[in-house]
Protein backbone atom coordinates (compact mmCIF):
# COMPACT_ATOMS: atom_id res chain seq x y z
CA UNK A 1 0.00 0.00 0.00
CA UNK A 2 2.54 2.39 0.92
CA UNK A 3 4.08 1.58 -2.76
CA UNK A 4 1.42 3.01 -4.19
CA UNK A 5 0.75 6.03 -2.36
CA UNK A 6 4.40 6.36 -3.47
CA UNK A 7 3.65 5.87 -6.63
CA UNK A 8 0.77 8.67 -6.63
CA UNK A 9 3.14 11.00 -4.98
CA UNK A 10 5.76 10.94 -7.61
CA UNK A 11 2.75 11.30 -10.33
CA UNK A 12 1.25 14.32 -8.65
CA UNK A 13 4.93 15.58 -8.51
CA UNK A 14 5.76 15.15 -12.00
CA UNK A 15 2.17 16.43 -12.54
CA UNK A 16 2.80 19.68 -10.74
CA UNK A 17 6.03 20.53 -12.02
CA UNK A 18 4.72 20.31 -15.59
CA UNK A 19 1.87 22.53 -14.50
CA UNK A 20 4.50 25.16 -12.61
CA UNK A 21 6.55 25.14 -15.46
CA UNK A 22 3.47 25.89 -17.89
CA UNK A 23 2.76 28.33 -15.39
CA UNK A 24 5.73 29.93 -15.33
CA UNK A 25 5.86 29.97 -19.54
CA UNK A 26 2.67 32.00 -19.57
CA UNK A 27 3.72 34.44 -16.49
CA UNK A 28 6.81 35.38 -18.88
CA UNK A 29 4.42 35.86 -22.12
CA UNK A 30 1.80 37.83 -20.07
CA UNK A 31 4.66 40.01 -18.67
CA UNK A 32 6.23 40.79 -21.70
CA UNK A 33 3.15 41.29 -23.42
CA UNK A 34 2.20 43.75 -20.53
CA UNK A 35 5.74 45.48 -20.57
CA UNK A 36 5.19 46.11 -24.16
CA UNK A 37 1.70 47.66 -23.68
CA UNK A 38 3.12 49.47 -20.98
CA UNK A 39 6.06 50.90 -23.17
CA UNK A 40 3.15 52.14 -25.84
CA UNK A 41 1.20 53.66 -23.21
CA UNK A 42 3.87 55.78 -21.91
CA UNK A 43 5.36 57.20 -25.27
CA UNK A 44 1.34 58.27 -25.79
CA UNK A 45 1.68 59.71 -22.73
CA UNK A 46 5.23 61.38 -23.38
CA UNK A 47 3.83 63.07 -26.51
CA UNK A 48 0.36 64.36 -25.21
CA UNK A 49 2.13 65.64 -21.70
CA UNK A 50 4.67 67.39 -24.31
CA UNK A 51 1.84 68.42 -26.89
CA UNK A 52 0.39 70.37 -23.41
CA UNK A 53 3.87 71.71 -22.95
CA UNK A 54 4.07 73.45 -26.43
CA UNK A 55 0.64 74.51 -26.54
CA UNK A 56 1.77 76.69 -23.12
CA UNK A 57 5.05 77.62 -24.89
CA UNK A 58 2.64 78.67 -27.17
CA UNK A 59 0.33 81.32 -24.82
CA UNK A 60 3.67 82.66 -23.04
CA UNK A 61 4.78 83.25 -26.64
CA UNK A 62 1.23 85.00 -27.26
CA UNK A 63 1.38 86.91 -23.33
CA UNK A 64 4.77 87.75 -24.20
CA UNK A 65 2.97 89.45 -27.73
CA UNK A 66 0.78 91.10 -25.53
CA UNK A 67 3.20 92.33 -23.14
CA UNK A 68 5.06 93.93 -25.93
CA UNK A 69 2.29 95.89 -27.65
CA UNK A 70 1.05 97.15 -24.21
CA UNK A 71 4.57 98.51 -23.70
CA UNK A 72 5.38 96.42 -20.87
CA UNK A 73 9.31 96.53 -19.71
CA UNK A 74 11.48 94.96 -22.46
CA UNK A 75 13.11 92.37 -19.41
CA UNK A 76 9.32 91.06 -18.62
CA UNK A 77 8.72 90.39 -22.38
CA UNK A 78 12.47 88.40 -22.89
CA UNK A 79 11.62 86.78 -19.58
CA UNK A 80 8.27 84.91 -21.52
CA UNK A 81 10.01 84.52 -24.60
CA UNK A 82 12.98 82.74 -22.69
CA UNK A 83 10.48 80.77 -20.88
CA UNK A 84 9.03 79.78 -23.87
CA UNK A 85 11.70 78.98 -25.79
CA UNK A 86 12.95 76.46 -22.95
CA UNK A 87 9.18 74.62 -23.17
CA UNK A 88 10.24 74.17 -26.60
CA UNK A 89 13.65 72.91 -26.16
CA UNK A 90 12.50 69.79 -24.09
CA UNK A 91 10.11 68.96 -27.23
CA UNK A 92 12.70 66.96 -29.65
CA UNK A 93 14.13 65.59 -26.41
CA UNK A 94 10.87 64.29 -25.25
CA UNK A 95 9.67 63.10 -28.78
CA UNK A 96 13.06 61.05 -28.89
CA UNK A 97 12.15 59.33 -25.75
CA UNK A 98 8.94 58.33 -27.11
CA UNK A 99 10.27 56.80 -29.93
CA UNK A 100 12.86 54.48 -27.79
CA UNK A 101 9.33 54.06 -25.78
CA UNK A 102 7.99 52.72 -28.90
CA UNK A 103 10.90 50.86 -29.90
CA UNK A 104 11.53 48.93 -26.57
CA UNK A 105 7.60 47.95 -26.95
CA UNK A 106 8.10 46.39 -30.26
CA UNK A 107 11.03 44.67 -28.45
CA UNK A 108 9.02 43.45 -25.93
CA UNK A 109 6.57 42.15 -27.83
CA UNK A 110 8.96 40.46 -30.42
CA UNK A 111 10.56 38.50 -27.56
CA UNK A 112 6.87 37.37 -26.58
CA UNK A 113 6.61 36.13 -29.73
CA UNK A 114 9.78 34.50 -29.71
CA UNK A 115 9.54 33.46 -26.49
CA UNK A 116 6.03 31.39 -27.80
CA UNK A 117 8.19 29.94 -31.51
CA UNK A 118 11.18 28.58 -29.11
CA UNK A 119 9.64 27.17 -25.90
CA UNK A 120 5.02 26.79 -26.42
CA UNK A 121 5.54 23.41 -27.84
CA UNK A 122 7.50 23.04 -25.05
CA UNK A 123 5.73 24.20 -22.51
CA UNK A 124 2.41 22.14 -23.99
CA UNK A 125 4.39 18.94 -24.48
CA UNK A 126 5.26 19.77 -20.72
CA UNK A 127 1.93 20.03 -19.90
CA UNK A 128 0.86 17.14 -21.89
CA UNK A 129 3.43 14.55 -21.14
CA UNK A 130 1.67 10.82 -20.07
CA UNK A 131 2.62 10.42 -16.29
CA UNK A 132 4.65 7.24 -17.14
CA UNK A 133 7.10 9.90 -18.97
CA UNK A 134 9.52 11.25 -15.88
CA UNK A 135 10.23 14.87 -17.05
CA UNK A 136 14.05 15.86 -16.62
CA UNK A 137 15.11 17.69 -13.98
CA UNK A 138 14.58 21.47 -14.60
CA UNK A 139 18.39 22.41 -14.50
CA UNK A 140 18.87 19.99 -17.68
CA UNK A 141 16.71 23.10 -19.61
CA UNK A 142 17.70 26.20 -17.51
CA UNK A 143 21.12 26.22 -19.88
CA UNK A 144 19.24 25.93 -23.14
Amino acid sequence: MSEFIHDIGDTLARAGSAVAGSVRFGVVILQLTAASATMVGLSQHVRSTFRYVEDCAESVDQLSDRAAALKVDQSTVNEHREAATIMRSCLEEAEAMAVECEEMSTLFHATADAHLTDYATVAEAATNMPDSIEMADRTFYSNR
